[in-house]
């Protein structure tokens, strides 16, 4: 004994530490599968002896009637396999009146699982028939997202509710098509619903702009939970050569380690999953998310010594949740938001009850092997991706004429756009716009389809504009330079071109793309004409200009240009570097860091400097000369903090004397070598009618 401590300080401190520790072992220990059951057989006979006043086939149910056959399995108890076949019967074991609507699909799930069992094709049958019901009742819906679905599952928990259905049928029957068409729906839903920062759904299109009390996103808790449900029954009948087998198992990763660290001390989860205050977990969103994560040990999916204490922590909690009538208390009613105003001891709802079975069972498995399904997916060797990509990253440029006749090129880090002919009237022309990306998937004709799209909620689009996750698009153009964008220097002024007029695809590949625009405008009464290659490759910030200039027809040989960078905030601080060729801009914008650039040959520059136009707006501009040919190189782009790679001004300065050092001399490409690099001699596009330009070539 340290001889400083006395044996009274001993006895009162030390004393206190070994009981508390005791005490924590003890509350630590892991539940015995014969105890989960019994607490299983309360809550499944309470709920049985007090049955839900919804119909049978209300989307409610479901949840209980898989946990019926989950407890069934685990327990070799007839009782609950009959109990639940005494629901289906009454159905003819097929769904909900609504034939596209998912609640009305979620007890085919309990239906295919009796069928599993005894190859009854009265239990399959129903649900082949409706699938063709559903199927020709939504063939002439649109697409609904990049991923080609009609975004019928418009809300978050109907990814419990009717895929597993179909992915289920797909193995029962052999037949691919049931999954083909889950699958594609599933991401749809996922592109407009999930948000890739915080690794969860959003319950609908509702909550893209609301905030908690405390100013964070809304994700529900029960509905996340639904979302797991359906995600590791997706998962349980995917094959495992199926293509996106990948996405889920990325997309379970990310949706596992996010709600491990959103689990409360108490081992339950709260209504909302950002703001925890209701000082209460709430009990079906909860089981769902312990259903998940046993799921996944089981499966050597997620590594046992982390997950594990989180599954026998939330299980123990959770079995507090059931009062001694065998009710499971502590259950949000029925709603779709976090709403925790009515989530009490007395608080109940059957897919409480059925979420609670789900949970119990899988926990089963995991003490006790012998219980495991053998006639599910199998995982061996299999390891979680690191993260969820929704698509393999890539770089890409298109096109956009069902957006104003856009221009618009990413890579993994990076995406831009210029306009077109159909914003010819309006103040916009040559500039650069940036488009900030969180994400390194390409994000372009996603946010350009959900921009354009009216949801069902509210009948409101999710505009790229406000960051839900992947970025957004928050830098202004106007008729400035934006970034990177390039004029004539002309009498002490800029001669801004307007939007291209003509474009055309050079390369698009997942490595590099490139493209041309023309201009076309008169400069002093001589015909101004403008070819721009544009390049950009993977893992490159900056893309590369090489623009050719002809004067009626005639190379324009040492032309004075200016290229430009637009501040986003007041009292701008430039960076001029003459000597490197670097002009750069780092400023704060929203919060974050933003840092953009021009990089060029310093032996084509003439000056750097601001420049103040007739309106007070102020540029940085990189002037120039043109070569021999009429032809300048220069490269262009920009760093985001919301990325998280470039912070700081110190960070994107050097960026750009590495980048500098490394393209100026060898650039990405050299359009000189191309023959049909030239400068394309189009008028100047008259205004149609109604001020409406030309169609673009």
């Amino acid at each position: 004994m340290n001889p400083s401590i006395t044996p009274r300080h001993f006895s009162m401190k030390n004393l206190a530490l070994i009981c508390l520790a005791i005490i924590s072992q003890a509350l630590a220990a892991d539940p015995k599968p014969a105890q989960i059951l019994e607490d299983m057989k309360r809550v499944a006979d309470w709920q049985l002896a007090n049955p839900s006043q919804h119909p049978t086939h209300h989307w409610t149910q479901a949840p209980f009637f898989l946990g019926l056959a989950n407890f069934y399995q685990v327990s070799g108890d007839a009782r609950y396999r009959e109990a639940l076949d005494g629901f289906g019967k009454p159905l003819s074991y097929g769904p909900g009146p609504r034939v596209t609507h998912a609640d009305d699909h979620a007890v085919l799930q309990a239906w295919l699982e009796l069928y599993k069992l005894d190859q009854d094709p009265a239990k399959m049958n129903p649900s082949v028939a409706h699938f063709d019901k559903v199927t020709a009742a939504l063939s002439s819906k649109p697409p609904g997202s990049i991923s080609g679905g009609t975004f019928t599952w418009c809300w978050c928990d109907a990814l419990f509710m009717s895929p597993p259905v179909w992915a289920h049928l797909s193995k029962i029957t052999g037949d691919p098509k049931f999954l083909a068409w889950a699958d594609k729906e599933w991401w749809t839903t996922t592109d407009v619903l999930y948000d890739p920062t915080h690794h969860l759904y959003y319950r609908d299109n509702n909550f893209f702009a609301k905030r908690t009390p405390t100013g964070k996103k809304v994700f529900w808790s029960r509905g996340n939970g639904w979302v797991i449900g359906g995600l590791i029954h997706m998962l349980d009948y995917l094959p495992a050569t199926h293509p996106s087998r990948e996405k889920y198992l990325g997309l379970y990763h990310d949706m596992m380690h996010a709600l491990l660290k959103l689990q409360n001390p108490d081992g339950l989860w709260r209504s909302s999953l950002l703001d925890p205050q209701n000082p209460m977990g709430e009990s079906s969103g909860s089981s769902f998310f312990i259903d998940g994560m046993a799921w996944g040990i089981n499966r050597g999916l997620l590594p046992a010594a982390t997950f594990r204490p989180a599954v026998m922590k939330g299980y123990q909690a959770l079995a507090k949740n059931i009062q001694p009538s065998g009710m499971l208390g502590f259950v949000q009613k029925i709603g779709d938001a976090p709403d925790n105003q009515d989530t009490t001891a007395e608080s109940t709802e059957v897919y409480g009850s059925g979420a609670f079975l789900l949970a119990g069972a899988e926990v089963i498995r995991l003490l006790d092997p012998a219980k495991r399904q053998k006639d599910l997916a199998t995982f061996k060797g299999v390891t979680l991706p690191k993260s969820f990509l929704p698509a393999k990253p890539r770089a890409f440029a298109r096109f956009v004429p069902e957006r104003s006749d856009d221009f618009a090129w990413e890579n993994d880090l990076v995406a831009f756009r210029t306009y077109g002919p159909a914003l010819r009237p309006g103040k916009e022309n040559s500039g650069i716009d940036c488009w900030f990306k969180r994400v390194p998937y390409p994000i372009m004709d996603k946010w350009y389809i959900e921009d354009r799209l009216r949801l069902p909620y509210g009948k409101i689009s999710k505009p790229y504009h406000e960051d839900q996750g992947e970025g957004h698009d928050l830098y202004k153009v106007g008729d400035t330079r934006g970034c990177g964008g390039i004029s004539v220097w002309s009498e002490g002024n800029l001669h801004n071109s307007d939007t291209f007029i003509a474009h055309r695809m050079i390369e698009n590949t997942p490595e590099r793309v490139a493209f041309e625009l023309d201009y076309a405008s008169d400069l002093h009464g001589k015909a101004l004409r403008e070819t721009k290659r544009i390049t950009l490759i993977m893992g490159q910030r900056l893309f590369q200009s090489d623009s050719r200039f002809t004067l009626d027809g005639k190379p324009a040989a040492n032309l004075e240009v200016a290229i430009g960078l637009s501040p986003q905030v007041p009292e701008p601080h430039f960076v001029f570097s003459t000597k490197s060729g670097i002009m750069s801009l780092f400023e704060t914008l929203d919060g974050y860091g933003l840092g953009t650039a021009v990089v060029i040959d310093p032996t084509r520059v003439v000056k750097m400097a601001p420049h103040t136009d007739a309106t007070g707006q102020t540029q940085a501009l990189c002037f120039a000369r043109t070569d021999e040919t009429g032809a300048i190189r220069w490269f262009s782009g920009f760093g985001w903090g919301g990325q998280g790679e470039i912070t700081s001004a110190d960070q994107w300065a050097a960026h750009l004397k590495k980048f500098a050092g490394k393209f100026v001399k060898t650039p990405f490409a050299n359009p000189a070598k191309d023959p049909n690099f030239k400068v394309h001699s189009l008028p100047v596009p008259a205004l149609a009618p109604g001020g409406a330009p030309p169609a673009a070539q």
